[in-house]
């Protein structure tokens, strides 16, 4: 059966069932695939608005209605039975349903179905415990009599389905209650255990998401939420059908007042339910085929050469966020950067390590989310101006989620946040790779723009000068380099987070004191609403290598 005849069948059986019409008998490529969506607020969609999608380039057109997707939901607590299936639509919020759907059907083109069942403040504990205590809002019992009443109804549609899997994301009240997170893991357990007995569906497969440490829940509350992340994974290591959904790289809401939200907001919400599609075709083993960007056979400059290394280091807009890749073009003095750098060497870990480069590969754009930072403009303008005799390659390794605690070298008691081992393995394992091949490597700089959520947080602002020192000396030692120069990229004037002027204060204070350390001004540059945004990444990075090149 062919592409296009597979796709009409499929959106035939779903109209038929929108309809109330019995569909003909499905062949085996038409099995509706169910899948469950279950959780609280992030998963309701809160804070994420139907009318801001197409501001995002990567998700223009995500909007439209899905008239082949089967969709039935109960988001209220007065909820109380199957509104019954309906066309996938947009409302004035919602969840990560609208692009997981998006992508599952353009990858597999076969009918699927999906049941929603969220309610905001919500626990484990209570709300979704299977044995509904009178504290809670019964949610299981709710959500099971509309699980069951869904999959009747496409029975006596005589439509085929099987369950494909519970996507969820919770654990935010459990979290911030001490008297409940403790008990997650047993919670949790006890709901996907009653569910696959109710179901008659012993091998059901849970999607679960991580709990983002990027909001503001990720500093003043880190300890509970480090209890909450180690509850999920007793549970994952307990359960062979559990799989991981990381979330910590993606968009998160920010707050007028610059505060990080409780919130993924409009963009990381788009970016949630394909991080939910990805992880369940990965699981079916359809998952996009990773893309060779690797040189060969061998490096393209000349053995015995000098290449001097650039490390770029930092958070949101160091990865890159709110800065397109398909808005590149539309500026005619970078617009070639849309295009791979061949003669610049280039290695990353982006999002603590969600997307990392094989080998060494030509400075481009990577495809993670859509998104670059300003080693692009930076290493061009490097390429450009330092002798051809030289090489030069960039390590990149950031985190858009982390704070200044999770680069500690000492670490911290959230012993999973920590980078700097990571951070500092990456940058000597690149250059004893080059060493190795015959290179005369030597590490001419870190480049590191200063902490975002770092800025909002009062006790993190007032420390990070002291943090940075800190950080900075222990990288010197470790690679046997103290006088290592840094670069140091302040906080817009413009950026909403805060404490701007704190942060920015401390930072050249150090540089006053410390003859490694050069401080390099932004507030030139265009800002977007929270982000440099795609012009201000590009010349950010023609900034940084500019601060590099004036050095004597």
């Amino acid at each position: 059966m062919n592409w296009f005849l597979r796709k009409m069948i499929a959106a035939a059986l779903c109209l038929a069932a929108c309809e109330g019409v019995v569909g003909h008998a499905a062949s085996a490529d038409d099995v509706v695939r169910v899948f469950l969506f279950a959780g609280q607020s992030n998963m309701v969609g809160a804070d994420a608005h139907a009318d801001r999608i197409d501001e995002f380039p990567e998700f223009r057109g995500a909007g439209a209605p899905q008239n082949d997707v089967l969709y039935t939901d109960l988001l209220d607590a007065d909820d109380q039975v199957s509104k019954g299936w309906g066309p996938l639509q947009l409302r004035e919020s919602f969840g990560p349903e609208i692009t997981f759907a998006r992508r599952v059907s353009e990858q597999l083109q076969c009918p699927i179905a999906i049941i929603k069942s969220a309610v905001g403040g919500t626990t484990v504990a209570f709300d979704w415990n299977p044995d509904a205590p009178d504290k809670g809002q019964k949610l299981y019992p709710r959500t099971l009599q509309l699980i069951r009443e869904s999959l009747q109804e496409l029975d006596k549609r005589g439509l085929r389905y099987r369950l494909e899997g519970v996507l969820w994301h919770q654990g935010e009240n459990d979290m911030l209650d001490r008297n409940l997170h403790s008990q997650y893991a047993a919670g949790l357990t006890k709901l996907i255990v009653r569910l696959r007995h109710d179901l008659n569906a012993p091998e059901l497969k849970w999607y679960i998401a991580e709990v983002s440490e990027k909001g503001i829940w990720g500093m003043d509350h880190r300890s509970n939420l480090g209890i909450l992340h180690e509850q999920q994974q007793q549970v994952l290591k307990a359960d062979p059908l559990l799989r991981w959904v990381p979330t910590s790289h993606l968009a998160f809401e920010v707050m007028g007042s610059g505060q990080p939200h409780y919130h993924f907001g409009t963009q990381g919400q788009l970016q949630l339910g394909e991080a939910f599609a990805d992880a369940y075709l990965r699981e079916i083993g359809q998952g996009p085929t990773p893309i060779d960007r690797r040189f060969k056979p061998d490096l393209p400059l000349a053995k015995k050469g000098r290449i001097r290394l650039f490390v770029l280091a930092g958070q949101r807009n160091m990865e890159g966020e709110d800065s397109f890749v398909s808005e590149i073009p539309a500026d005619p003095t970078f617009e070639w950067l849309i295009h791979d750098q061949a003669e610049v060497l280039y290695r990353y870990s982006l999002g603590g390590g969600v997307a990392v480069s094989g080998d060494w590969e030509p400075l481009g754009p990577t495809g993670f989310l859509g998104n670059f930072g300003p080693e692009l403009s930076f290493g061009a303008r490097l390429r450009k101006s330092i002798a051809s005799d030289d090489g030069v390659a960039i390590v990149k390794f950031t985190h858009s989620g982390a704070q200044m605690p999770d680069w500690m070298p000492a670490g911290s008691p959230e012993s999973h946040r920590d980078l700097y081992p990571r951070f500092i393995a990456m940058i000597r394992s690149a250059q004893d790779d080059l060493t190795r091949q015959g290179y005369e490597c030597s590490i001419d700089g870190v480049f590191w723009h200063s902490g975002e959520n770092d800025a909002y947080f009062g006790p993190y602002s007032q420390n990070y000068a002291k943090w940075m020192h800190q950080l900075i000396d222990q990288v010197g030692l470790d690679l046997k380099r103290p006088d290592l120069p840094w670069f140091i990229t302040e906080q817009h004037k413009d950026a909403p987070w805060g404490n701007l002027d704190i942060v920015n204060a401390g930072l050249n204070e150090m540089a006053v004191s410390d003859s490694r350390i050069t401080i390099i001004k932004t507030s030139h540059l265009p800002h977007a609403l929270h982000h440099f945004g795609t012009t201000g990444t590009l010349l950010l990075g023609a900034e940084m290598a500019n601060a590099y090149l004036k050095q004597p």
